[in-house]
């Protein structure tokens, strides 16, 4: 009979292979803080290393925000070394870029971890960043959208593949993690952070959580669950959105435009998704949208000519048949409407 612990290496792994996180071969950056979640990552990922032929590297990215981080390096390396494991770290000054950049704490660090670990990565020729992200942790992000009055991107919460960042531990709640751990005999280092309610992200899990449990204890899996659907859903409708761009949508050296008909003949759904699409287009970006100007946008549609709304930088107009999304200001639009 397997023990607890090989019953969760077994999950991490049919995990990673139905959601095809890792092949062959790769060569996998871990991040690694060395708390609990990140140093089980690490050790169940070493564990797993030859069903895949795994190359590992370990990367401990500093703040600069906790003193205990300065030792914190030094322990990580060895949780590396013990497990034959390369090992590379970085420094950011989070506080500063954070005040500079008036970002929070908490956006600041998620920025610059990630710009890190991507230069990590390339440095060391890694084919992926695998995160320590576990269930919990999808339930509070579920929970921080649905309290931003998100959309299925949000409701949809971390994925277990984005890009070059795959998190095998979507597989695991947060207890499985400490009963792996205490059969491991594994010392996580903790974070006292952790514990603040300055941030809202700890609020969610220490305050939150825990009075929806008192509703439903298996919120944490119908939050996970919420997320799988609304994730799937978000998928299609996505891929209806970029099939429909591809025929409807024009640029040109100004921006790109759509037909007002063909956009308003569209479900609403559609309607919204290809405002946003519009906007990426010229801003690079989708995020951060509000539903107050994809409405706006909407409502410009269907009226004529030589109609404007300006906006989050872009100036949306409208010409006989077409609605039209550029970054010229209110001037240039002027301009363009008496030729």
């Amino acid at each position: 009979m397997k023990t607890c612990a090989g019953r969760l290496l077994d999950k991490v792994a049919a995990f990673c292979r139905q959601e095809k996180l890792i092949h062959p071969g790769d060569h996998l950056l871990i991040a690694c803080s060395g708390g609990p979640d990140s140093l089980t990552l690490l050790d169940i990922l070493a564990s797993l290393r030859h069903v895949w032929n795994l190359t590992l590297t370990v990367c401990y990215v500093h703040h600069g925000i906790r003193p205990s981080a300065d030792d914190e390096v030094g322990i990580v390396r060895k949780a590396a070394e013990e497990r034959d494991c390369s090992f590379m770290w970085d420094f950011a000054d989070v506080p500063r870029i954070a005040a500079g950049t008036h970002q929070s704490l908490e956006t600041a660090g998620r920025n610059e971890r990630y710009r890190i670990l991507r230069q990590c990565a390339v440095r060391c020729h890694a084919s992926a960043i695998a995160v320590a992200h576990q269930q919990n942790d999808q339930a509070e992000t579920v929970l921080q959208h649905l309290l931003r009055g998100s959309g299925l991107r949000g409701l949809g919460g971390i994925r277990p593949k984005n890009g070059d960042i795959i998190r095998p531990l979507l597989a695991l709640t947060r207890r499985d993690i400490e009963d792996y751990i205490k059969e491991r005999g594994l010392v996580p280092c903790e974070d006292e952070t952790n514990q603040s309610r300055d941030y809202g992200r700890n609020r969610i899990r220490l305050e939150l959580i825990p009075q929806l449990e008192a509703y439903n204890p298996a919120v944490i899996a119908d939050l996970n669950r919420l997320a799988v659907l609304a994730g799937a859903d978000e998928d299609f409708l996505a891929s209806q959105t970029e099939q429909l761009a591809s025929s409807l949508v024009k640029e040109d050296q100004d921006g790109v435009s759509i037909g007002k008909r063909a956009l308003l003949s569209q479900p609403l759904a559609l309607q919204r998704r290809l405002i946003r699409y519009l906007f990426s287009c010229v801003r690079q970006s989708c995020h951060d949208v509000p539903f107050h100007f994809t409405e706006a946008v909407r409502q410009l549609a269907a009226k004529g000519a030589g109609h404007c709304f300006e906006g989050l930088g872009l100036c949306v107009y409208t010409t006989k048949e077409r609605l039209c999304f550029t970054r010229a200001a209110r001037g240039e639009f002027k301009k363009r409407q008496r030729h």
